[in-house]
């Protein structure tokens, strides 16, 4: 009996195991196809997209267009690719395939990121710009925002400095409100406040959304414009090694014409001469002293080198991308210099048959920092080491031997300074550590139905440190011990997103629905301190701070705060037989900025785009895409401080007057003081720009000429703005209350040209071009007044915004050339017989009294424009032959005016190469006026005379590159390798007489005026390309 049980066990496990096989040889089993993609020219086609038909598997080529793929049995392969006509091939039996594609006559079937998506070019309603990856790669710089100088219409790239840790301001479309109007970026989906932490390296596209309709799915942000960044993934094939470097060296790109010591001694003494005085003894002698030239002493050549390498590679069910970057600038002015390490991994794992895919992101950069004292980017004049680089008297010498610290102190008639050994003696540096988390996953619920949760979270890690040895370089330049100050920051974000996206065709209807919730929290806590006094210049630590003088002090302080937002969001897109498209989307918002009663926002917008060239009356054979296109939405701006409906309270240090004595005047003590210096203001609110734009999209020729033109008007309302009060009540600080309106439009033309042959030859042009322009409708009560762009410590102004006129316009004296005879002066008289300019003298300029009521004051000043250029544009040039390519990128505006404080303040301290040919009676034909120690005519008030058209056209890049045929690479197991060399900001050409037409102030006020900042430079670069 237990035999035959043990008997039976054995036939049903046999019975069982070959009905196992045979189930398992009836069911189909998947193939292992290997394959390569090229285009029609037999070159290997990257990144294009090979995936199975009505399955969810799919992979990407590689860098020589190869791939692997696990498909089904008798699959059908779908290969698209950006650019070139998708195809389709059925699978008969596992072997390697080759697959050639066409070029397309349409990208209308290309991908575009937008808010929380992607879309069909084709399909799109809105206005959005992308960045043309390739054009960006070939730029040799490591800032984003650099990069985009130029490259999108509307998009207004201001360099503001040369400084290598510089950051551009990016203007979208003009400015949409007076509080900080900075577009938002959003990283693989996570929303921050910049990019320059990113390594272009990484970078896959880049997409501008412009219009409401593209932006109002991030709502209460989006006032400024969204630059939706994604970051590149694995390919597919192989796992595959790049590699590119590039060298650059640096030289000043326009040095400022000076007076050396002996040509400024002759203009000082011409200078006191006409004033009737006694010049300086350091003048009077050109054999005595120093004669340095202190631009060579402070400005050096400069190298930067930048080092990217990355593995990569993808199979049906995992694909990853590890890259590492290292970027190093030492700057073109001596003890500056930044560099950045980035680390990052992006990768993909499909589960349960390919229905759930999880996303994790792992980013790291360390960004560091010797740190410039540039002048102010916005409001009055500050510090600038450029201005006072020129205000020194080449007289004085840069270096002492017998100093303690090796640097000369200017003799006590030459005043003091010494900007060399001021720089030198000064270590002051930031250290930032980013670390990013993202995890985002992808579940398929059921056809036409996904959810997507995204979690992120990021850390910020910021520390500065100064440290300044002692030094006497006069009474104006001197530090007696050696000091220091720190400051340590953390912030933490966080985002949690929840999406649900539906998809339904049914007949030639097709609806796309997206839901959304957000919430995100920033917490930012910090400590500094502070101290005048080191016991020891080789101590680098606040604990080696002292105090045994009246003179010393050390201070600390602190900070600890956070702001959260919640959002609720969805979109709509309906669709009818592909011609016939229709979008809407709404965002409410939550922001702990606002008191609780204005807490919540809500932002809209709807648009409609009409695929003409589909209808089947339309017979324009030359024409393959005609859809113009409309859209109004609303959206906000919640870029304003903290605590801005509450009262505030502040505590005070030491070195404020605000504190509080105790006690006998014998045995008195003194206390830190609090003050309440802003009133509460619970009903400010959401500042909302409501945008309307109209837009036509067009493709001709085979798609060899298309592009696009855009008209769009803005009105923001309830502007938050400050409100003037009494001083009488105690407050120094005015509160913010919705009181403003201002209106912005514009338009924007974009074309693209491309043109290819058999021989080998191909090219491609795209030009963009944009004009823009704002009004203030209202500010504050009619009488409401800002005047900004000081530049230099008298607080002389140079522009007014006010109701009527543009943001920020020039606001001058008007003047009427140089005076040629004391009869001309004395026959200068206003309406009652008296002369309007007493003071003046032959050689001084004239000036126009405008309002006609006899006296030369602020009344006479007059608007003269806007620093927003007529035309802001940008043209690539791309050219292949064979093995050999050329690129040459072009921007410039045009309109563009700049008020040129730099060159007032070199006319003030006669350091002014154009003062030797100032006015003098036997040089009367010229245009500078005469020079003067005394300025009893105020030839250097704020007039027209430094105000000078700054339009201008540059050579941003140029590159020429040779690829190695990839035969030749084979024995070098080489599957790419590409060098080349090229020149960076190589020429301008420009009528302005300053450093350079694209340096100025970033100021929302003050933009267009010349304070003296770091020089641009023209560089000069090498380098390779290498695929293993």
């Amino acid at each position: 009996m237990q035999m035959l049980k043990r008997l039976l066990q054995k036939l049903t496990l046999i019975c069982l195991l070959l009905a196992g096989w045979l189930f398992a040889s009836a069911m189909p089993r998947d193939w292992t196809i290997k394959g390569v993609v090229t285009d029609k020219n037999g070159n290997p086609v990257e990144a294009a997209s090979v995936s199975v038909k009505g399955d969810t598997r799919g992979t990407k080529t590689d860098a020589l267009g190869k791939f692997q793929l696990s498909v089904p049995e008798n699959a059908t392969l779908v290969i698209t690719a950006v650019g070139y006509a998708s195809t389709e091939i059925k699978i008969t039996e596992e072997k390697e395939i080759k697959v050639s594609l066409e070029a397309s006559a349409s990208n209308l079937n290309e991908v575009v990121v937008v808010g929380y998506g992607t879309q069909k070019k084709g399909d799109l309603t809105a206005a959005i710009s992308t960045v043309n990856a390739k054009n960006l790669e070939k730029q040799p710089t490591a800032n984003l925002g650099t990069m985009l100088q130029g490259q999108a219409a509307g998009v207004i790239v201001s360099s503001g400095s040369g400084n290598p840790a510089g950051n551009p301001s990016i203007v979208i479309r003009g400015m949409n409100s007076i509080n900080n109007d900075k577009p938002l970026y959003v990283v693989d989906g996570i929303p921050q406040d910049d990019s320059y932490d990113l390594n272009p390296n990484d970078i896959e596209s880049v997409n501008i959304l412009k219009d409401a309709s593209a932006s109002t799915i991030y709502g209460a942000r989006a006032a400024g414009g969204v630059i939706i960044i994604t970051t590149k993934k694995g390919k597919g094939g192989e796992p595959r090694v790049n590699f590119s470097g590039f060298f650059a060296q640096h030289k000043l790109n326009n040095n400022i014409d000076l007076l050396d010591k002996v040509s400024m001694n002759k203009v000082v003494r011409q200078a006191y001469a006409n004033d009737n005085g006694t010049p300086p003894v350091y003048v009077m002698d050109d054999n005595k002293y120093g004669n340095t030239n202190w631009q060579d002493a402070f400005f050096k050549t400069g190298t930067e080198q930048k080092y990217d390498v990355d593995l990569s590679g993808s199979s049906d069910k995992i694909s990853y991308r590890l890259s590492y970057g290292h970027w190093e600038h030492n700057g073109t002015v001596i003890n500056s210099g930044a560099k950045r390490d980035n680390v990052r991994l992006n990768s993909d794992i499909k589960l349960l048959n390919n229905r759930l895919k999880i996303s994790p992101i792992l980013s790291y950069t360390k960004f560091n920092n010797k740190n410039f004292g540039d002048a102010n980017t916005d409001g009055n004049a500050g510090y600038s080491e450029i201005m006072y680089l020129y205000e020194a008297l080449p007289h004085i010498r840069i270096y002492d031997p017998a100093s303690p610290n090796g640097y000369a102190k200017p003799e006590a008639e030459l005043g003091s300074g010494n900007p060399v050994g001021e720089r030198m003696l000064s270590d002051n540096r930031s250290n930032d550590d980013y670390l990013q988390i993202n995890v985002s996953a992808d579940l398929k619920l059921w056809k036409g139905l996904s959810y997507t949760l995204n979690v992120g979270k990021n850390f910020t890690n910021q520390y500065e440190y100064s440290q300044t040895q002692a030094y006497d370089f006069g009474a104006q330049a001197f530090n007696q011990f050696p000091s220091r100050s720190e400051s340590r920051g953390r912030i933490e974000y966080s985002v949690f997103t929840h999406l649900l996206n539906y998809e339904k065709s049914f007949g030639d209807h097709t609806l796309k629905a997206m839901y959304g919730f957000s919430r995100e929290k920033k917490v930012s806590t910090g400590t500094s301190g502070a101290g005048n006094h080191l016991s020891s210049p080789l101590i680098e630590a606040l604990s080696g701070l002292i105090i045994e003088g009246s003179g010393d002090y050390i201070r600390a302080n602190g900070w600890n705060f956070s702001n959260t937002l919640q959002s609720f969001f969805g979109r709509l897109n309906y669709s009818y037989n592909d011609k016939y498209l229709l979008q809407g989307s709404i965002r409410r918002d939550g922001s702990s900025r606002f008191a609780p009663e204005h807490r919540y926002g809500t932002f809209w917008s709807a648009s409609a785009g009409w695929n003409m060239h589909k209808e089947n009356w339309f017979r324009v054979s030359w024409i393959d895409e005609l859809k113009p296109r409309v859209s109004y939405g609303i959206v906000g701006n919640q870029n304003i401080s903290n605590f801005q409906y509450l009262a505030r309270i502040y505590l005070l240090g030491s070195s404020n007057v605000l504190n509080y004595p105790f006690g006998p005047k014998a045995s008195q003590q003194v206390y830190i003081g609090a003050i309440s210096n802003a009133f509460a203001n619970n009903n400010i609110k959401w500042e909302q720009t409501g945008t309307f734009n109209a837009g036509l999209n067009f493709s001709l020729l085979k798609n060899r000429l298309s592009g696009s033109f855009d008209y769009f008007k803005s009105r923001t309302e309830d502007m938050l703005a400050e409100t003037p009060i009494p001083s009488s009540s105690g407050i120094t600080q005015f509160p913010l209350t919705n009181i403003a309106t201002m209106e912005n439009k514009g338009w924007e033309l974009s074309l693209t040209y491309r043109q290819s042959n058999a021989s080998g030859f191909s090219f491609d042009v795209t030009g963009n071009v944009s004009h823009s322009q704002n009004k203030i409708i209202r500010l504050g009560y009619d009488e409401g007044v800002i005047q900004d762009g000081s530049v230099d410590y008298t607080n002389r102004t140079t522009t007014i915004t006010k109701k009527g006129i543009p943001l920020g316009s020039f606001y001058l004296y008007q003047t009427a050339g140089i005076f040629q005879k004391q009869e001309e002066i004395a026959a200068y008289k206003n309406k009652d017989g008296e002369l309007l300019q007493p003071n003046a003298k032959p050689g001084d300029l004239k000036f126009v009294d405008v309002n006609d009521d006899g006296t030369l004051d602020d009344g006479d000043k007059v608007l003269m424009g806007s620093s927003l250029p007529d035309l802001d544009f940008g043209i690539n040039f791309n050219a292949s032959y064979k093995n050999w390519d050329l690129s040459m990128f072009f921007n410039g505006k045009k309109g563009l005016k700049m008020y040129n404080g730099a060159k007032m303040f070199l006319y003030r301290f006669f350091r002014s190469a154009d003062l030797s040919n100032a006015w003098t009676p036997d040089n009367p034909n010229t245009d500078v006026f005469r020079v003067s120690n005394s300025d009893v005519n105020l030839n250097q008030r704020v007039s027209n005379y430094f105000l000078e058209d700054a339009s201008f056209v540059r050579l941003r890049n140029i590159q020429i590159g040779y690829t190695v045929p990839s035969d030749l690479l084979k024995r070098a197991y080489l599957s790419k390798l590409r060098i080349y060399v090229g020149a960076y900001n190589l020429f301008t050409i420009t009528n302005y007489t300053g450093f350079d037409p694209d340096l100025t102030s970033t100021g929302i006020f003050s933009r267009g005026v010349d304070r003296g900042y770091y020089p641009l430079s023209r560089s000069f670069v090498a380098g390779i390309n290498l695929g293993f």
